[in-house]
């Protein structure tokens, strides 16, 4: 078996015709300019022909994947491509559901929930190891009640979402205001999404309902002035249940010209559904917190559940480290009791949580929507996620997995990089960061510049044998020390200042912001620069007030 993949004559993209021999089960970084050629040399010629072989080995076809422009290439591997982009736009997935972690804590919750009776309103006690019985009877008041399963904990079903949102904790409605104005007539634009074209269109069928209905709809008469009746009319049409109220015994119209109506409501709220709430008028929805569950997604019942004092919901929003330290609690007390069964669950979980904090993402919570994830969150959840496979013998290759990673938290990230790599795996990384090219076993430095200037293996070998090599800049870059320019541009003198910040994890955050000037916000991850800049900043929201 081969040690190494040989690849010769390389000439995709931008790379000139380049030879060169990548050592297995070691930890590999590609580094190089932007541009030089460094994706061209993992992902599309790597990563496509280990694909495309793979296929025609197991009698698949591979027409769908390009042969690279390359002469030969020997001694690949199965390989996983773990990049940056985010592919999981679904607003159910969260943190929780893609790393499987909700699911332990569902039967967690199941096994070991103390439940409160909906007679007498008293805490059950949690079932004992192994009890599987349907019901279960209040040792306070003998009231029969349901027994609670892993589905129940789950909002992603109709036993345990919330009714009202059904489990996505927000719920989505028209803002009025910004859809008509109360002073205008139709005719003057009123609907403040009609083009002038069409007014003319709508205001006659409208006109023409009215008429149905004995309604006094003008296109000249002023929405304020509108009855009740015809209010609703505009607003749900002639087939609605909330109009229909006002003419109980009138059968609705059939066509248009006997002045059949949508309704400019019903309308939006169809165009929103079929076009998956990007509609046209998308601007004009907004979406708020749940009134029934408050933003807990599950029934009322199943939020009151606990396990060592802790509701579901409470977990799903806390800080994963502290969701460690309530799972070490629970594993304490379940040593005690000698329940195996829960045991192995809490045992999974925990490893589970541990390899996703060492990655440096303990600051997440359960319930954060997969589609807000960074691409380099995104990355490092699947780079922990894939410890945890056991699989050997295959080349994982990953795109600059410390991107808007903390110096801090990058060493946590290399742990986990050769533990891959000690299960009999190849990690190739393309990466700048400096620490990570010291703790790599083999580097490959493409450049030496971008585009046409690039393209080249300027180097190779350890850091140490980089920095010896003076066709190597990235050699060259090691072997500086890094200093602060001496100069700094003063500014005009101006600030914005942000007072009081309290969105999301920010306490009181007070800062000055100097104004013609190039500023860095810089903070380990999720300690809050995100929301500093995004939310508070550029939405001036979450804090007491911005001023300049």
């Amino acid at each position: 078996m081969s040690n190494s993949i040989r690849i010769e004559g390389a000439r995709e993209n931008n790379l000139k015709n380049i030879t060169l021999e990548i050592p297995k089960n070691q930890f590999v970084v590609v580094t190089g300019p932007s541009g030089s050629g460094k994706s061209t040399l993992a992902l599309d010629l790597l990563q496509r022909e280990c694909q495309r072989q793979y296929l025609e080995s197991s009698g698949l076809s591979a027409e769908a994947i390009q042969k690279p422009k390359v002469n030969r290439m020997i001694g690949l591997s199965p390989s996983i491509s773990i990049g940056q982009h985010v592919t999981n736009r679904n607003p159910r997935s969260t943190v929780g559901t893609v790393t499987d972690l909700y699911t332990y804590l569902r039967q967690i919750f199941a096994q070991k929930g103390e439940m409160t009776c909906t007679s007498c309103h008293q805490v059950l006690p949690a079932r004992a190891s192994g009890e599987q019985a349907s019901t279960v009877t209040c040792p306070h008041c003998n009231a029969s009640l349901q027994a609670l399963t892993k589905a129940d904990f789950s909002f992603n079903t109709m036993d345990g979402a919330c009714p009202t949102c059904t489990g996505l904790g927000t719920v989505v409605n028209i803002d009025l205001s910004l859809v008509f104005e109360q002073t205008k007539s139709l005719q003057e634009g009123a609907v403040t999404f009609w083009h002038r074209s069409i007014i003319d269109h709508y205001v006659h069928s409208i006109v023409n309902a009215s008429k149905q209905y004995d309604l006094t709809i003008t296109g000249d008469k002023l929405l304020q002035d509108y009855t009740e009746a015809e209010w609703h009319l505009v607003l749900y049409g002639t087939d609605s249940d909330t109009f229909i109220q006002h003419f109980p015994n009138v059968k609705p119209p059939k066509t248009v010209a006997k002045g059949k109506f949508e309704g400019i409501i019903t309308g939006m709220w169809r165009r929103y559904h079929e076009k998956d709430g990007k509609s046209a008028e998308a601007a004009l929805f907004y979406s708020h917190t749940c009134s029934h569950c408050h933003g807990e997604r599950l029934r009322e019942d199943v939020r009151q559940v606990t396990v060592q004092g802790r509701r579901l919901p409470e977990l799903s929003l806390a800080p994963l480290h502290d969701v460690l330290d309530w799972i070490h609690h629970v594993e304490t007390v379940n040593e005690e009791a000698e329940d195996e069964l829960l045991y192995t669950v809490t045992n999974d979980f925990r490893v589970r949580l541990q390899r996703i904090i060492h990655v440096g993402l303990g600051y997440l919570t359960l319930d954060r929507q997969a589609i807000t994830l960074s691409g380099g969150e995104s990355q490092r959840l699947k780079l922990a996620s894939i410890l945890g496979s056991g699989l050997t013998g295959v080349l994982y290759i990953l795109d600059e997995p410390t991107a808007g990673l903390h110096p801090k938290d990058t060493s946590g990230l290399i742990s986990i990089m050769k533990q891959l790599r000690d299960l009999g795996n190849t990690v190739l990384v393309i990466e700048h960061d400096e620490l990570v090219m010291h703790e790599a076993d083999h580097l490959i430095d493409i450049g030496p510049g971008a585009g046409r200037k690039g393209g080249e293996v300027v180097g190779q070998g350890t850091a140490q044998e980089l920095m010896q090599n003076s066709s190597s800049p990235t050699g060259k870059l090691l072997n500086q020390k890094q200093s602060l320019p001496a100069r700094r541009r003063n500014g005009n003198g101006n600030y914005v200042t942000i007072t009081n910040a309290n969105a999301n994890n920010l306490k009181n955050v007070t800062a000055n912001i100097p104004l013609g000037t190039i500023t860095s916000v810089t903070g380990v991850s999720g300690s809050g620069k995100s929301t500093l800049v995004f939310d508070v900043l550029a939405k001036n929201k979450g804090c007491e007030k911005i001023v300049g």
